[in-house]
């Protein structure tokens, strides 16, 4: 289940969501026991919450999405545009994949809290760095991280800037807490996009 609210003060709602319609396929990617969905692409600022492995897509608000998941499984949340905060699951049993849509939904900021080993960050339209796209060391308010901005199709484009609280340019070096491989989907996915894949080591 979902619980779901437009304001930091508001009850949340709980909305059973709708069955998994494999809208994740064209990432081929190993994807376990997700049976529900909650799709909002709505501008409202949302603060969404579940309990169980699913997937999570939500609009151009400023959105706060919480994964408190407890069973074994996939979570998979597209927070959209907008300045997002995500906290992935601290159940070790339970992955996290975040999809950042550097193309199509910028500009946006997606702040990810609580990465672990096996949680992956999806950046679609990206396969490999130009000197556009950069990794630094930063804070954003309390929080230090690493922060990926870029900018898709363009140079000039709007600014994707993915923050991963807790890590830094030198987690991407080789033997360290990130790996990064590209993705280019074979010519039989003509709509698939290709995708750069941040996957979190420890």
């Amino acid at each position: 289940m979902f619980t779901v609210s437009n304001s930091p003060t508001q009850a949340g709602v709980v909305i059973d969501g709708a069955p998994y319609a494999d809208e994740l396929a064209d990432l081929q990617l190993p994807f376990t026991s997700i049976d529900l969905e909650y799709v909002n692409p709505a501008t409202d600022n949302l603060m969404i919450a579940t309990d169980r492995p699913s997937f999570i897509q939500s609009g151009t608000g400023d959105d706060i999405i919480n994964d408190n998941n407890q069973r074994a499984g996939d979570m998979v949340i597209d927070p959209g545009g907008g300045v997002n905060a995500i906290q992935a699951s601290s159940n070790l049993a339970s992955h996290d994949t975040i999809i950042v849509d550097a193309e199509s939904d910028a500009p946006l900021i997606d702040v990810i809290i609580g990465l672990k080993a096996g949680d992956n960050v999806v950046i679609k339209g990206l396969t490999a760095l130009s000197p556009a796209d950069f990794f630094t060391n930063t804070t954003v308010s309390t929080l230090q991280g690493l922060m990926l901005t870029t900018h898709l199709p363009e140079p000039t484009s709007p600014a994707a800037q993915t923050f991963l609280s807790g890590y830094n340019v030198s987690d991407l070096a080789a033997g360290g807490r990130l790996s990064i491989t590209s993705f280019t989907p074979p010519s039989t996915m003509p709509e698939a996009s290709p995708y750069l894949l941040l996957h979190v080591i420890s």
